[in-house]
């Protein structure tokens, strides 16, 4: 792939410019502020696209910094490339509301679809990492907290990990990571559901046993109800009865009496007498004939109300058997289901989701050691040739070992990489880059070197410059200084 033109309609600073390139090397030079970086990124947008950030990174993202503050809805630009002898226009316009690309075929007019991915065939299917790690350029710089040395080391154990970024590792490992934590929390949640539904059931089997007591005591009660009679009978029943025995036996008496004397003496004078005692027994006799009947109609209603009360009480201790059965049964129901909540299918399910996760995490790690460490030994191996060209022979190899510090070798020792001078180091990072574009890249892409060169001596950058001049490659050099144009001239005369 070569790139021939650049217009920029708008984006950061750049407005309606156009910019030609040429296969081969070249240099964009330019004070600081002059805009490289901006070109740079500006050919990275072109290729991939331009996604605006979330949350807070919105505000510093790449779409943010070179958005047009003017006049947003032309936040847009074109490329002109050769790929595969053939001639290629790609347009692309970034802005919010009106984002889109078109890709086509200049030589025959054929459309083809960038969100298809017909761009990202024609560059061979690298993806915006890779490029970044291969092609896209910089200086070699170190995080806070560490020297070059070991920012050099951190890059180099990289190719063990992920093949220099022939997988998408941490792109993989953050999905998977995802669904392990997603499919965790489910889990929990069904947990704690089994774990609430189990109390429930406990909690219904006490209730029903509470109600069981309940029943059993209130048929307990019901067992000792007798019936009696009621108070006003028996003040009504107990003075006829004692009155009537009491005129009773003294008319009675008297009658014997009037009778036997009368009947020794021989007088009729006790014949008065002895009516009025008549009169007096045959009363206490109705009184006491009424209290009988009286007694005998009120034990009458006793024994009906008995046998109403008995009935009630059957109809009653009936109905509590039976809900207490209803309940028992009920209760008995709940245990079986508590004993068998221990895990649901859904928890089951959850648990080898989790497990099946968790052995593709280890196995997508061990897949990518082991393609990483085949890479990173084409990758040494790549890098030894080109460091010892950039050196002149000075320095023959380059060993990343994983696991232990980056050497050189100079022909008669090994030299650990702390122990080199900053150009070094940077010769190193150069070669390493330059050796993964060649081992993992499929197709040729242009080279973008920015401010690559700043610690370079005149002798490493002609060196240097000079092993990019036979490389059959697009390389786009992108510096503050002159001396990488100049060189570069006289090396062309």
């Amino acid at each position: 792939m070569v790139i021939t033109e650049l217009y920029i309609r708008s984006f950061g600073k750049f407005k309606e410019r156009h910019f030609y390139l040429r296969n081969g090397v070249q240099v964009i030079s330019g004070e600081n502020e002059f805009g490289k970086t901006t070109l740079h990124a500006f050919i990275r947008a072109m290729l991939f696209g331009l996604e605006r950030g979330r949350g807070r990174a919105a505000a510093t993202d790449d779409f943010s910094r070179y958005e047009p503050w003017e006049d947003p809805a032309h936040y847009a630009g074109v490329m002109r490339f050769m790929c595969g002898n053939k001639n290629f226009r790609l347009e692309r316009n970034f802005a919010r509301s009106m984002k889109q690309a078109y890709l086509v075929c200049e030589d025959d007019g054929e459309e083809l679809s960038v969100g298809d991915g017909d761009l990202e065939m024609l560059l061979g299917g690298i993806r915006p990492g890779l490029f970044d790690s291969t092609v896209s350029v910089g200086q070699l710089r170190s995080e806070p907290g560490t020297d070059l040395a070991e920012a050099l080391e951190n890059h180099a154990a990289n190719y063990y990990e992920t093949g220099g970024g022939e997988f998408d590792l941490s792109t993989a490992m953050k999905i998977l990571k995802e669904k392990k934590k997603e499919t965790a929390r489910e889990l929990r949640e069904e947990e704690s559901a089994c774990s609430a539904e189990r109390e429930r059931l406990l909690q219904e089997c006490r209730y029903l046993e509470r109600d069981m007591q309940r029943l059993s005591e209130e048929a307990d009660d019901i067992k000792g109800v007798e019936s009696y009679l009621t108070e006003r009978e028996r003040t009504l029943c107990k003075p006829l009865l004692a009155g009537g025995t009491a005129a009773l036996i003294p008319g009675l008496s008297g009658l014997l009496w009037c009778f036997l004397r009368g009947w020794q003496t021989g007088d009729g004078g006790y014949l008065f007498p002895a009516a009025g005692a008549g009169i007096l027994a045959a009363a206490g006799l109705a009184i006491l004939v009424i209290g009988i009947k009286k007694r005998s109609a009120g034990r009458a209603r006793q024994e009906q109300e008995i046998s109403e009360a008995c009935r009630r009480r059957e109809w009653e201790l009936e109905r509590i058997r039976q809900e207490y059965r209803e309940k028992e049964i009920l209760r008995e129901d709940r245990k079986e289901q508590y004993e068998e909540t221990g895990k649901s299918d859904r928890t089951i399910r959850l648990e080898k989701r989790y497990h099946a996760l968790e052995l593709a995490e280890e196995r997508m790690h061990k897949a990518a050691e082991e393609t990483g460490a085949r890479t990173a030994q084409a990758v040494d191996e790549r890098a030894s040739e080109i460091f010892s060209a950039i050196t002149g022979g000075r320095y023959t190899k380059i060993d990343t070992e994983r696991g232990r510090q980056i050497t050189v070798w100079d022909g008669t020792r090994r030299i650990p990489a702390y122990r080199l001078s900053r150009g070094t180091l940077e010769q190193i990072w150069f070669s390493m880059r330059m050796a993964s574009a060649d081992v993992l890249l499929e197709e040729s892409l242009p080279l973008l070197l920015d401010d690559v060169f700043a610690f370079y001596d005149d002798k490493r950058l002609e060196s240097v410059l000079k092993w990019l001049s036979i490389q059959k490659k697009q390389v786009i050099i992108f510096t503050c200084h002159k001396r990488e144009e100049k060189l570069l001239n006289s090396l062309q005369k």
